[in-house]
């Protein structure tokens, strides 16, 4: 008998795209409400295991957040159970998460946080990215620490985020970003999926139903292709391009990528045509102080087998450093012309290298 795969989806209520992602999953399925635990249960779990916090996140101030489950529905699609969840708090500190999820009897193989993305430019974005703190916890999480990133996930919705949005012509930038903010404290597989990057966008529902549509998709693992637009998509055309979404999610290997800025230009061009999917992150401008610990802890987290560089954009003595203690823990290195000679399928869905290399918060 075939065990049921359980992917938790966490709403978070402050958070205008995350309602409008969760709206639009609503509308497209029918999902079961399921019972909410006794509010003793959660709040003990709360106490187990506490949810951390920021100074500097100065948006809640003067309201009452309780970090309580408010809403949960359930859809079961084959042998995957998703599970949505809303909260009434913040989930960039919700450490231990999957602590008491278990707890309340709601475990979980995989969560996927629906969540909105800031950037100083305004640019419209679909993103995903893992969570993490290279140094200190200024927004969630501890210092230093990682959790478990979910890479073939996150290649997955980005693809399909990529298609939907371009059959769609929404015209969003689609892009990772780097590890970033928390929490840190989970050892249940978990990403971000982001809509960005203003109030306008965080609650139109044209992106909003794009990034239910791709986080549908994870309920079937082996197929691309679970949901069809209703664009005016030539039939052949699209046909390719699916087999072509396979082609790169199979026999895929697992990289920490070092090098380029927030929204890791090299990366996101590497999914699109290679075989490798992506774990932790650490861009150019962090490379000066990340730690041989936090290097090995997010080989280790990532379960990663090589290292990705993206060369051009690294200082040398930075490239230097972390070549020397990749090298002495014989961890492989590619840049991005041998990764493509290595892992890549023969075609390129991106036609453009070169995006928006904005940082971000």
């Amino acid at each position: 008998m075939t065990k049921t795969k359980i992917i938790t989806l966490m709403c978070c209520l402050p958070d205008l795209a995350s309602v409008n992602i969760k709206d639009r999953l609503l509308e497209l399925e029918s999902w079961t409400k399921s019972e909410l635990p006794p509010v003793e249960k959660m709040k003990e779990g709360l106490l187990k295991y506490p949810v951390t916090s920021s100074v500097l996140y100065t948006e809640d101030k003067g309201k009452e957040l309780s970090n309580l489950f408010t809403e949960v529905y359930e859809l079961k699609k084959g042998d995957i159970l998703l599970r949505m969840i809303s909260i009434d708090g913040r989930i960039i500190f919700q450490d231990y998460l999957d602590k008491r999820l278990e707890e309340l009897g709601f475990g979980s193989d995989l969560i996927v946080f629906l969540s909105k993305h800031k950037s100083q430019s305004e640019t419209k974005a679909l993103t995903a990215h893992v969570s993490g703190n290279y140094t200190d916890a200024d927004y969630g999480g501890l210092p230093y620490a990682l959790p478990v990133p979910a890479p073939l996930a996150m290649k997955k919705l980005i693809l399909v985020m990529d298609r939907l949005n371009n059959e769609t012509g929404l015209g969003y930038d689609v892009t990772f970003e780097v590890t970033h903010h928390g929490p840190t404290e989970l050892e249940t597989p978990s990403l971000f999926v982001e809509i960005g990057s203003t109030e306008k966008e965080w609650v139109d529902q044209k992106p909003g139903v794009i990034v239910a549509k791709s986080v549908l998709s994870l309920a079937d693992p082996d197929n691309v292709n679970t949901f069809d637009t209703d664009a005016n998509t030539d039939t052949n055309e699209s046909n390719e391009r699916l087999a072509q979404e396979s082609k790169l999610l199979e026999n895929n290997t697992i990289a920490v990528a070092f090098g380029g800025g927030h929204y890791g230009d090299r990366q996101t061009v590497s999914l699109f045509r290679t075989r490798l999917a992506f774990g932790h992150m650490f861009p150019k401008y962090q490379l000066e102080t990340i730690t041989e610990e936090l290097i090995l802890k997010a080989f280790e987290k990532t379960g990663a087998s090589i290292a990705f560089f993206d060369k051009k954009s690294m200082r040398g003595p930075d490239r230097r450093r972390i070549t020397e203690i990749l090298e002495k823990n014989n961890i492989p290195i590619l840049n991005d012309k041998e990764s493509v000679a290595e892992y890549g399928v023969g075609f390129n869905l991106r036609e453009k290298e070169n995006g928006n290399d904005e940082e971000s918060d």
